[in-house]
């Protein structure tokens, strides 16, 4: 609870200042569960260790460099990025109450994670051979107890490879977010999964306005939801495609370990957010970049381009254009 006297001085330990930071988070009430459970994470794992004892006025950009820096050279960059972030929000919060004249992680450094080679995407060689695989994964023999292996793998694995779903949107679809009798068969991203206070839910809203979006559907996709569905599963309150066989959302740490599992002993290795990355480059390619980033859900075509198309590293052909080059010089030459 927010307590409407409270006076945040320069002299105020920044562990206090985190509780009311925190506390006014709370009460905005604009602040979904799982940005709550992060800031939490964030406050407790990084912050409160770090600038808990010292007071505001100790709050330097030196002080927040030397923990960026630290967490940089750790190859923690996400989480870096973060701690920026959080901290830049709690200290605008002291410049607010005068306790602070300035921010002082607008001086700090930003820590940047290293520029990948390319975009990794799943060459059509190995996504046959990962089809297979998790095929094979799922039909392998019973556990102990005779209990079935439903792990609907497979069918999750097919689903983000024809929509391009991220993982936490694909293990949130209810039935009623399909029409599979449609002659156009789509599917309407209208969740997302994720961890708030403790526990995996179902959250009623995507990623960000632009990721609510509906896609139509390849017939492999079709199939593979019909499959999952026929098996009867209880999709809980939610009605989900791919519960978990309590009924509650699938995990999405727990599809990337099983992931994982299915790929041992094969020559491949790939991520739920390689599908991504492959789909939209093929989108990009045999139609547009637009198309790509529609498809994606981004807001701007930008963000597809930069981290999801892979690029061709091939000149256009030009020659008519260079041959007319030494043609016109001879014609010259001959006059």
């Amino acid at each position: 609870m927010v307590d409407g006297s409270a006076t945040i001085q320069p002299d105020t330990r920044m562990g206090v200042v985190f509780d009311q930071w925190i506390a006014e988070k709370r009460v905005e009430g604009q602040i979904s569960p799982q940005s709550l459970t992060t800031y939490l994470g964030v406050l407790e794992r990084d912050l409160r260790p770090a600038f808990g004892a010292l007071r505001v006025r100790e709050v330097t950009p030196v002080a927040v460099n030397r923990v960026l820096m630290a967490l940089g050279g750790a190859q923690k960059f996400d989480t870096a990025r973060q701690v920026r972030n959080v901290m830049s929000q709690v200290m605008m919060m002291c410049v607010r109450y005068g306790a602070a004249p300035v921010n002082p992680v607008r001086d700090a450094v930003t820590v940047r994670k290293p520029r990948r080679d390319g975009v990794r995407t799943i060459s059509l060689e190995d996504i046959a051979l990962l089809r297979k695989a998790v095929r094979e994964w799922e039909d392998r023999p019973a556990l102990l107890r005779g209990r079935r292996n439903i792990t609907l793998l497979p069918q999750i694995v097919d689903t983000m490879l024809g929509t391009g779903l991220r993982i936490g949107e694909c293990l949130a679809l209810r039935v009623e977010d399909l029409d599979l009798e449609a002659e156009i068969p789509t599917l309407t991203v209208t969740g997302t999964v994720v961890r708030a206070d403790g526990r995996l839910m179902r959250q009623p809203k995507p990623k960000s306005d632009s990721s609510r979006r509906t896609i139509t559907l390849p017939t492999f996709v079709v199939a593979a939801i019909r499959t999952a569905l026929d098996l009867g599963l209880d999709g809980g309150p939610d009605d989900l495609v791919f519960p978990s066989t309590k009924g509650s959302p699938r995990s999405p740490g727990r599809v990337r370990d099983q992931l994982r599992a299915a790929q041992e002993g094969t020559s491949i290795d790939v991520t739920p957010h390689d599908f991504r990355r492959t789909v939209a480059t093929q989108v990009a390619r045999g139609s547009t970049l637009a198309h790509a980033t529609a498809l994606l859900g981004h807001a701007d075509e930008s963000t597809t381009a930069r981290h999801y198309v892979q690029r061709i590293h091939v000149a256009p052909d030009l020659r008519v254009v260079i041959d007319q080059l030494v043609a016109q010089a001879s014609d010259e030459a001959s006059i």
